[in-house]
């Protein structure tokens, strides 16, 4: 063979035994790279184990050649080792249990759990066991709780603290309206202030009341709301052919005999009012409306006489019913016979308690024995049983008056009216109470209704420019110089004889200065009256009185000396001397 074919295949020989060395090469580095570093692993354990062997052959050896050289050593065996060996496990195994026993009386649970696994490590036993578990168990509790209240604490808000950032809040709000108001004074002009009425306007208007009883013409509930809206609004004769239809249609119904009755009574017409209410209680001798309205008590009055001759009436057809005892009670009152009249009506009352008219009564016979309490409560008493039982209300109202309490007699005489807007008397008597309890704005605005229902209402119109007039001096007292004109223009147009009132008006608010303890203001009042009515004793009266108050006794007798030689009837400069004189000034 030719060298140059030779070298060929030698050179082809040694190519491929470098290919195949390259191939092995990185099968063995990157292929198998967990295998080789398990096979190292293998090589470096072998290697340790070797040696350990190796030095514990040395240790053998070596503690031969000493227990050779040494005699006493040599007798050592290996019992004293097992036995030293034990008695040191034991030392630790109670030296971790007292100690875990010791953590776990202070609830120190991991410490106590840690001392019971070294010494069951060391030594396994029933006990360490068993406190294993239990500490285990309690640490389980304890990570699951904290874990309930860490999830009810998540979506929860602080509700005082939001409730105090939005009062301080609301307070900066108002703090920056109250200096944007002042600012604004600056800015804006004054507005007047008007007086509003006090008007009880109606949700639904006659068209709705009309549309609603045309579609229910046998409802005599409805029909009902219908009448008593017409009656609001003054429209008698409609009224008065709702309740005619309705008694021609349910006329064995005592309840629509019954409203007939009240309309004719509230009309003045007693004589057919009692023709309704005496149909009403044929029909059923205990109808509850009917009896209520006949316990009536006011002196001097038609209807007492009307309710007397039904009551009397029907007490002869059921001598045993309830109208037998209303007429029993009436006579023991108007005899002046009151613990009679209160004992029989308490029984009446336990007998038929669903009548309200011996509630009544007996507050009625309280009130006439001097029991004012008594007969506050039996007032108050009847209007909770009925709340619509006006007799009530309006005794109630004439019990406050009578103690002086005017605000709470307005109240009581307010809810007469809102049974009855038609009642006169009860809005009269609550200007009154108002006007009493110098509540002029209130007093004005409830006479000014009562002059839409009766214009030439001689009291009211002597008394409401007195009530504008105290306002407009109040007003200019106050500086509002201009809601002082308009209270002022308002008296006149009511009634524009001042000289009528004007005195009138200076009475009261001499009065009105004195109880406030303003007594200058007080005597320039008085003073003003005796300068239009240079002969009025009342004013002297007031004008001493308020000496009196002043410490200025000589001049308070010399005013009500000045009172009794005008008019020796006057009982109240009287009273004021003779207090004097027992107070020896």
């Amino acid at each position: 063979m030719p060298f140059r074919k030779l070298l060929q295949v030698h050179m082809r020989h040694s190519h491929t035994k470098w290919i195949v060395r390259l191939v092995i090469l990185l099968l063995f580095t990157s292929i198998l790279p967990v295998h080789t570093s398990e096979l190292y692993a293998q090589r470096s354990t072998s290697k340790k184990s070797a040696k350990k062997k190796s030095s514990g052959k040395r240790k053998s050896s070596s503690k031969k050649k000493s227990s050779k050289g040494a005699k006493g050593k040599k007798k050592t065996s290996k019992k004293g080792k097992g036995k030293k060996s034990s008695a040191s496990k034991k030392a630790q195994v109670k030296k971790y249990v007292d100690r875990g026993k010791k953590r776990y009386k202070s609830k120190n649970y991991r410490g106590a759990l840690d001392d019971f696994k070294k010494a069951h490590k060391i030594a396994p036993s029933k006990t360490t066991n068993s406190y294993i578990s239990r500490i285990t168990g309690v640490l389980k509790k304890g990570s699951s709780k904290k874990k309930a209240v860490v999830k009810a604490k998540k979506p929860t808000l602080s509700a005082m603290k939001l409730a105090g950032e939005l009062y301080d809040l609301n307070n900066d709000l108002s703090d920056s309206r109250r200096r944007m108001g002042r600012a604004m004074k600056y800015l804006i002009p004054r507005q007047e202030k008007h007086l509003s009425k006090l008007e009880s306007r109606p949700v639904y208007t006659t068209a709705d009341f009309e549309q609603a009883a045309d579609s229910a013409p046998d409802d005599l509930r409805m029909q009902r709301q219908l009448g008593l809206h017409y009656e609001v609004n003054g429209n008698w004769s409609k009224a008065k052919d709702v309740y005619l239809r309705q008694v021609a249609r349910h006329y064995h119904n005592p309840d629509a005999h019954y409203f007939l009755g009240s309309l004719y009574e509230k009309l003045g017409d007693f004589q057919k009012a009692q023709q309704s209410y005496e149909e009403a209680l044929d029909l059923d001798v205990n109808h509850k409306a009917t009896l209520d309205a006949m316990a009536v008590h006011q002196k001097d009055s038609p209807a007492v006489e009307m309710s007397r001759q039904v009551l009397v009436r029907t007490a002869a057809k059921a001598p045993e019913g309830p109208a037998q005892q209303f007429t029993l009670i009436h006579e023991k009152i108007n005899d002046g016979l009151f613990n009679d009249a209160i004992a029989m009506a308490e029984k009446a009352a336990e007998k038929y308690p669903d009548q309200n008219g011996f509630i009544f009564l007996q507050a009625v016979a309280y009130n006439d024995l001097g029991e004012i309490d008594l007969a506050k409560a039996a007032f108050q008493q009847s209007i909770r049983m009925d709340p619509k039982h006006k007799e009530s209300h309006l005794g109630l109202g004439n019990l406050y008056y009578n103690m002086g309490k005017y605000v709470y007699a307005a109240l009581g005489f307010g809810d007469v009216v809102y049974l009855n807007p038609q009642d006169l008397d009860a809005r009269y008597m609550q200007g009154l109470s108002y006007y009493n309890a110098q509540e002029w704005g209130l007093a004005a605005s409830v006479w000014e209704d009562l002059l839409h229902y009766q214009s030439q209402h001689p009291i009211v119109r002597n008394l409401l420019p007195q009530a504008y007039y105290i306002l407009a001096v109040e007003y200019n007292r106050l500086g509002e110089p201009s809601l002082g004109r308009t209270s002022f223009e308002k008296a006149l147009s009511v009634n524009s004889n001042s000289y009528a009132w004007l005195p009138g008006a200076f009475r009261t608010l001499g009065k009105y200065y004195q109880e406030k303890g303003m007594h200058k203001q007080s005597l320039v009042a008085y003073q003003e009256v005796l300068e239009l009515r240079p002969n009025d004793s009342s004013a002297y009266t007031g004008m001493g009185v308020t000496y009196w108050k002043m410490n200025e006794h000589q001049l308070a007798k010399a005013a009500w000396n000045r009172s009794l030689q005008i008019n020796p009837d006057a009982n109240d400069a009287k009273g004021w001397l003779i207090l004097s004189k027992r107070l020896g000034s």
